[in-house]
């Protein structure tokens, strides 16, 4: 895990301002907690125990934000909102808003729902020289961010919900509206002809590099050529990418995004099933030399309607590693 791949990894990450609340996040627990928070940095196997889950079904390492005390809860969400955009933390408060809507509405397992079935963990010290990494999740929500310096990985990255879509008061509240806005936006542009080259004759349940997935080998390309569309369409592609990269703090994603447009001509777009918004199975996927980001509509357990799975993942850059599972 050197968070070495030939200078693409994303630059410009804000790690001093991370460093400091990792710090003053684990200055604020017990012995045990942070025995039970804190991972040796070469902790393959419980860096890649992450899921989209309830972590009553798959326990996840770290801390849970149930077990802290409201100071400790406090310095932990400061440490997610440094690592991400305004707009990634806010997708994650949605994200747990949603699993608020299911401890009160779904059919069954309620007490495994709720805003802090959630864990932070931390691999490695903290350090503005040195690798460490923090990983955040629980249900439907997986960050795994890993630093060395002034350079930074934020893949496997997970975002689901269920549901798509729910109110909380008199608002509507959609975790996935402008993830799944922008990559419909892309399959709904496509000709006959292309939409021919996109169609995968494979019918998928669920997204193919998920969690436990870590091999760093991923499916043959198949697809269309974003070379093949318009300029027009190539910037939906790019506006896709975009929605997924911009989760993390605003430097280091700006970075990123430009080696996926750098890339665009020789990345493939694909689907399998419908494109419908709400067809059960409908599967949409951007395949890039190094971005890969799958959505599904994937059935529900806890309510009748389907609800999305997605992840981004880099080729290159999984756990800032070309081998991730090494």
């Amino acid at each position: 895990m050197d968070l070495n791949t030939d200078g693409e990894n994303a630059s410009g990450a804000n790690t001093p301002e991370v460093v400091a609340t990792v710090e003053a996040f684990l200055k604020t627990l017990s012995a045990d907690q942070k025995s039970t928070a804190t991972f040796d940095f070469t902790d393959n196997q419980s860096r890649q125990t992450w899921s989209n889950y309830p972590a009553a079904t798959v326990p996840r390492k770290g801390i849970a934000l149930s077990d802290l005390g409201d100071e400790s809860k406090t310095a932990a969400l400061a440490v997610v909102k440094t690592m991400l955009s305004a707009e990634g933390y806010s997708q994650v408060e949605a994200i747990q808003s949603a699993d608020d809507w299911l401890k009160a509405n779904s059919d069954g397992g309620n007490s495994d729902f709720g805003d802090e079935n959630y864990y932070l963990a931390v691999y490695g010290t903290p350090s503005t020289t040195d690798p460490f990494m923090v990983q955040f999740g629980g249900h439907h929500l997986a960050r795994n961010y890993t630093y060395k310096g002034a350079t930074a990985s934020f893949t496997p990255a997970f975002t689901g919900t269920e549901p798509k879509s729910f109110t909380v008061g008199n608002t509507t509240v959609e975790p996935l509206k402008e993830k799944a806005g922008t990559a419909f936006a892309v399959f709904n542009s496509l000709s006959s002809d292309q939409d021919a080259k996109a169609k995968l004759s494979a019918n998928l349940t669920d997204i193919l590099m998920g969690p436990g997935v870590d091999s760093g080998k991923f499916p043959a390309s198949e697809g269309l050529l974003v070379s093949e569309l318009s300029e027009q369409q190539k910037q939906l592609v790019l506006s896709a990418i975009a929605e997924w990269v911009n989760d993390a703090a605003p430097d280091a994603a700006a970075s990123l995004l430009e080696t996926y447009k750098s890339q665009l001509d020789q990345t493939r777009i694909a689907y399998a099933g419908s494109k419908t918004v709400d067809g059960e199975n409908t599967y949409l996927r951007i395949d890039g030399p190094h971005v890969w980001i799958e959505l599904i509509n994937t059935r529900s357990r806890s309510t009748p309607n389907v609800h999305y799975h997605g992840v981004i993942r880099d080729k290159n850059d999984d756990y800032g590693s070309t081998n991730p599972s090494a």
